[in-house]
């Protein structure tokens, strides 16, 4: 068996086993919003499109998940999206390629 403490793409073994542990409720959202709740609380909501407003396709979101964490938190969250996701985007580019 493997140390626990092994890091396989960015995680520990020990964080991988919690991130997937089967009592997780899991939900794939398509937007979001965010507010400001009380001193130094970020709430971000999830949701989906919801139903159509009118026959030529709007559609009012509608927000079914929410958490509400730190401002701290927030921030490290959004840094690490930066940093994992549209940073490798970035140098994928074709205008970044030549540089």
């Amino acid at each position: 068996m493997m140390n626990e403490e092994t890091i396989v793409h960015g995680l520990t073994l020990k964080q991988w086993k919690a991130a997937f542990r089967s009592e997780i409720c899991e939900f794939a959202a398509s937007t979001f919003v965010f507010t400001f709740e009380g001193t130094g609380l970020i709430r971000i909501a999830f949701g989906n499109a919801g139903p159509h407003l009118s026959e030529t396709g709007g559609r009012e979101p509608v927000f079914t998940h929410s958490v509400t964490i730190p401002a701290d938190v927030a921030v490290d969250l959004a840094g690490l999206l930066l940093k994992k996701v549209a940073e490798p985007e970035l140098k994928k580019s074709p205008e970044n390629t030549s540089r």
